[in-house]
């Protein structure tokens, strides 16, 4: 790399002509990859929410998961996967998928969006846990294709913090 910022010093003053084809080249690789990296690392995704205590006498939580890229997708999905006897209650917020599971469907929800919203995905789905939940967590995966490639986006999973057997509350810290 030092080649090629040197060279850029070096050869600033000279026309494209004046440069050597070969580094040319380079440089165009140079840029090439450097636009890719920061188009790669403009994809994220996360998996949020502001209640992570549950109540021992259950109750509802939100979910929200949101997607963030910076070209346009020809595809977006998300996975949640809730623990066993949750299940899902309703789905709400600023992009709701238009491929979503119904009320009352328990274990992997699977989303789909046909209409892509510009730059970000944002919804939120509210779940039902059952009375003396124990301590566990929800994990997701986002999943976008763009430009024929498809990346794999794993938020880091949302930590819920329940009752343990034998009543008191306790953390998987």
């Amino acid at each position: 790399m030092l080649l090629g910022v040197s060279s850029c010093v070096y050869l600033g003053s000279l026309s494209p002509q004046g440069i050597p084809m070969k580094i040319r080249s380079l440089l165009s690789l140079s840029l090439i990859a450097a636009f890719a990296a920061v188009g790669l690392r403009a994809q994220n995704a996360s998996l949020s929410t502001d209640t992570p205590v549950l109540a021992p006498s259950g109750g509802t939580l939100v979910l929200r998961a949101a997607a963030d890229y910076a070209n346009e997708p020809g595809a977006v999905g998300w996975s949640i996967k809730l623990p066993g006897d949750w299940s899902l209650v309703s789905i709400n917020g600023p992009h709701v998928p238009d491929i979503r599971p119904e009320a009352g469907t328990t274990g992997e929800l699977e989303f789909a969006f046909t209409n892509i919203p510009a730059n970000r995905a944002e919804f939120s789905v509210i779940v039902r846990y059952p009375a003396n939940a124990s301590s566990t967590e929800a994990t997701s995966t986002a999943l976008i294709r763009a430009s024929g490639k498809l990346a794999t986006l794993t938020p880091a999973p949302v930590q819920l913090r329940g009752v343990d057997m034998g009543g008191e509350r306790k953390s998987r810290n």
